[in-house]
């Protein structure tokens, strides 16, 4: 009998873990591996939420509470019975066993006590929580949990270069693995892109996301502001603004108007499965993401995104992983965070609908070879060991 790899992948998230990485790498790509198997432990809706299940084909044990208050403590035991149970069983099978924890501080410190019972252990980072997620007590705790249970971890991995690097800063005794960026898991962009024509508004923009008062997003306002007050003639769709988030933003000088004039739209969030419609009706993907500390290591799934469905981009510096999508694609154009950079990048794409178009085909043929899941296969194995 051949030997399996039985990956047991504790994640952050609860049941249904619907995400890019897992819905793109884990279950859809990883999981077609003949000598890989996955299992999936995700923190449970209610009490009697128990009873694993399919998600996506692959098995999933919402065995885990909600991380949240006293939740968090009772994962340490939660998670030591769940690894004990699973790589008991698969041992007595003949099976390799690898640990795939994904940013919990608990989740890690549980693997570390039961590091012995199985072959590898793999922490995949892919949030600088300890630096930023809640209050300093927390992040200080986070940090100190990193750092012991650090010392059993084999491999870190992250979403960037720069995350894995601070990864292996947590935990110094790993080795430092390959990034695996979060990517679209939509379908490529339709082949008749290039047969559309500029709407009657202009072209149009499109931000699809949180609205949070992180994204710093009444700088962007006023930059569409700015830009069709010097002329430029396109329309713009923000999707995924909650009522709150569209008070607030309203509230920056000249939005009002636009709304009012069918050129702005503030739109509520929708369901994932309806953002490729949505995209297929727009030309520009909007990517201006603050050039902050919180922000410097991130993958931005979003950028992906857009440029799977074939849009061109407009995108702000700062963000390392962004930069080089966009510079490596030529698929938009990068300006610095600012209402005039901003309102300048709009002035250049709304005035080209002809580079609009080029510059759409370039990410569609970048996404289709370079920002696949199933390219990143072997380097997702070679986290595993195998």
């Amino acid at each position: 009998m051949s030997q399996n790899n039985v990956v047991i992948a504790l994640l952050d998230k609860a049941w249904p873990p619907q995400h890019s990485f897992v819905d793109g790498m884990l279950t859809d790509v990883a999981a077609q591996e003949a000598d890989l198997k996955i299992r999936l432990c995700v923190s449970r809706v209610s009490k009697n939420d128990l009873q694993p299940r399919p998600y996506r084909g692959v098995a999933c044990i919402p065995g885990l509470h909600p991380r949240r208050g006293g939740g968090r403590l009772k994962n340490l035991w939660a998670a030591l019975w769940l690894i004990h149970y699973q790589a008991r069983r698969e041992k007595q099978r003949g099976n390799r066993v690898v640990l795939f924890v994904r940013n919990d501080p608990i989740y890690l410190l549980a693997a570390l006590l039961v590091r012995s019972r199985v072959d590898r252990l793999v922490f995949q980072s892919s949030f600088p929580h300890e630096e930023f997620s809640g209050h300093a007590v927390k992040r200080r705790i986070a940090r100190m949990l990193y750092r012991i249970a650090g010392r059993g971890v084999d491999v870190v991995t992250g979403v960037s270069p720069e995350g894995v690097a601070r990864a292996q800063r947590l935990c110094p005794s790993a080795m430092a693995g390959g990034h695996i960026p979060l990517l679209a898991d939509f379908p490529p962009a339709s082949q008749n892109r290039n047969e559309r024509t500029c709407p009657k508004g202009g072209p149009i923009f499109v931000y699809i996301g949180t609205h949070n008062t992180g994204r710093e997003l009444p700088t962007v306002m006023a930059g569409i502001v700015r830009a069709v007050a010097k002329g430029a003639v396109a329309q713009f769709r923000f999707v995924g603004a909650t009522e709150a988030d569209e008070n607030r933003l309203r509230q920056v000088e000249g939005v009002d108007g636009l709304i009012a004039r069918g050129i702005l739209y503030l739109e509520r969030p929708v369901p994932r499965q309806e953002i490729p419609l949505i995209l297929s009706n727009c030309d520009v993907g909007v990517s201006l993401i603050p050039p902050r500390p919180v922000y410097y290591e991130s993958s931005p799934t979003k950028l992906a995104e857009y440029m799977g469905a074939g849009l061109a981009v407009l995108a702000s510096n700062g963000i390392p992983m962004q930069e080089r999508f966009v510079s490596e694609s030529r698929s938009g154009i990068l300006v610095a965070w600012g209402e005039d950079t901003i309102a300048e990048g709009i002035c250049i794409l709304s005035k080209d609908f002809e580079a609009i178009k080029k510059y759409g085909e370039n990410a569609a043929f970048f996404s289709t070879r370079s920002l696949q899941y199933r390219f990143y296969i072997s380097g997702f194995r070679q986290l595993l060991g195998v």
